[in-house]
């Protein structure tokens, strides 16, 4: 999820391998779940800010982990972040 408060992206902090990395807010989607759905509750769940999807930004195939990445635009609601 690409949350945007004003000019304000959301980013959360995450610790892999001892190393810190800034991402957006990001879950797996399971067979027959909506990515929009997902990327709301996951966007809520690792911040405790609540948004609405906009509109898709795109997909590519993380070079890294090789999964296939959806991108959406979404508005912030409501919520202070913080980095559950």
């Amino acid at each position: 999820a690409v949350v945007v408060r004003d000019s304000q992206v959301l980013l959360v902090c995450r610790r892999g391998d001892g190393a810190l990395s800034w991402q957006f807010p990001a879950g797996m989607i399971k067979p027959g779940a909506s990515s929009q759905v997902v990327t709301v509750q996951e966007s809520h769940a690792e911040t405790g800010v609540h948004s609405a999807v906009r509109e898709h930004l795109g997909s590519r195939v993380h070079p890294v982990t090789g999964v296939s990445c959806d991108y959406w635009l979404c508005e912030h609601l409501a919520g202070e972040a913080e980095n559950r």
